[in-house]
């Protein structure tokens, strides 16, 4: 299924046959071994209700379609191909949607003179998947300089959204009448995760693309691996732990085929610069061991000698594809005493830099004392 390893599978227990067709067709480019895997398997009699229930826990259904539909339609049952055809095409029409939104809104930003960097979303589907169809998203996300964000809410306004909800790196905006949800981002983790953006410097970097025939900005090659990368364990902290979505792995697998020159030196220093080291390598070791990710020497030699990654790797994959995987996102996760302090023993393991822990130890110390009163 994935690159050899070094200690402990990530996967606790054998996968089911339907979980094994998941992995095998989370991705754009299927080979030959694959093809025969994938053959293999739907050749078993299979609980395909669980199996499309993973997939779209996962929002993975797009690949599973388009994979399946190619290499065995035949093997698919007629009611489940009915099925994913129009989960398929219900996505697609959407993610045409959400594209022609954010193209718009680019062109409203530019007329303003505000700089803007598009990611994920329809960004993600184009320039890396290839086809806007092949990724399930649901909403726009822009990137801003902090000291543009009143002017950002100004043109949003004026383009009939109404602002949600704001956090402190976030503010999420809504229009009734189009049903898109638009998040602006000046930061990518709250503030208590303690990591400095330096949004000129990413700006500096960005470069141009094409999104439905109109240009847009976004991320250099490098800054996207460890915001990817710092997106999945960002995810895992902030929630239950674990894996909720493994789209998210597969857009850095997605990722790294589609950047095959990418500067790895740049990735790592970064990364070292921020305290994130522990952070892309645990976003590696995934992407490479449940999805066949390739990667440089360099890079492997990192991730092998990085036994605390490997452990929260392990962690965040503890309940991948089991019935405690199939649960609900918590409703109201800033509430529960509990979750501060899983938080806190994953955001100790994630962080390599002792500063980084102590800052943010603090921090869950007053929210404790907050939620105790």
């Amino acid at each position: 299924m994935a690159g050899g390893h070094h200690g402990k599978p990530l996967l606790a227990t054998a996968l089911r046959p339907e979980a094994r067709v998941v992995l095998c067709c989370a991705r754009t480019e299927v080979g030959p071994d694959l093809v025969a895997q994938i053959k293999a398997l739907t050749a078993l009699p299979l609980d395909w209700e669980f199996l499309c229930g993973v997939a779209e826990k996962h929002r993975l259904t797009q690949l599973l379609f388009r994979n399946l539909s190619a290499i065995c339609p035949e093997s698919i049952p007629a009611n489940i191909t009915a099925r994913l055809r129009h989960q398929f095409h219900g996505n697609a029409g959407s993610n045409l949607r959400l594209g022609r939104t954010l193209t718009s809104l680019l062109q409203t930003f530019r007329a303003e003179a505000i700089p803007v960097i598009a990611f994920k979303g329809s960004i993600l589907a184009n320039c890396t998947y290839g086809k806007l169809a092949l990724r399930q998203y649901y909403d726009v996300d822009l990137f801003i300089r902090q000291q543009d964000l009143e002017q950002s809410d100004r043109v949003l306004v004026g383009q009939g959204y109404i602002c949600d909800e704001v956090f402190d790196q976030e503010a999420r905006y809504s229009r009734p009448d189009n049903a898109v949800e638009v998040d602006v981002h000046w930061g990518f983790t709250p503030r208590y995760f303690h990591l400095t953006v330096a949004a000129d410097e990413l700006f500096a970097r960005a470069r141009p693309d094409t999104l439905l025939g109109q240009p847009v900005m976004t991320f250099s090659a490098e800054d996207l691996l460890e915001i990817l990368c710092l997106q999945v364990m960002k995810d895992c902290w902030e929630r239950r732990q674990q894996l909720e979505h493994l789209s998210k792995v597969c857009d850095i697998a997605e990722h790294l085929r589609a950047q095959p020159q990418l500067e790895w030196s740049s990735v790592f220093r970064s990364a070292q610069q921020k305290g994130l080291q522990r952070v892309v390598h645990c976003g590696l070791i995934l992407a490479r061991e449940l999805l066949g990710a390739e990667l440089p020497p360099e890079a492997l030699r990192r991730i092998e000698a990085d036994q605390g990654a490997r452990n929260c790797a392990r962690r965040v994959c503890r309940s991948l594809f089991t019935e405690t995987d199939r649960l609900s996102p918590l409703a109201n996760p800033y509430l529960s005493l509990g979750l501060r302090f899983r938080q806190l023993a994953f955001y100790l393991g994630i962080r390599e830099r002792h500063r980084d822990r102590v800052r943010h130890l603090g921090e869950i110390v007053k929210s404790v004392w907050v939620l105790t009163r």
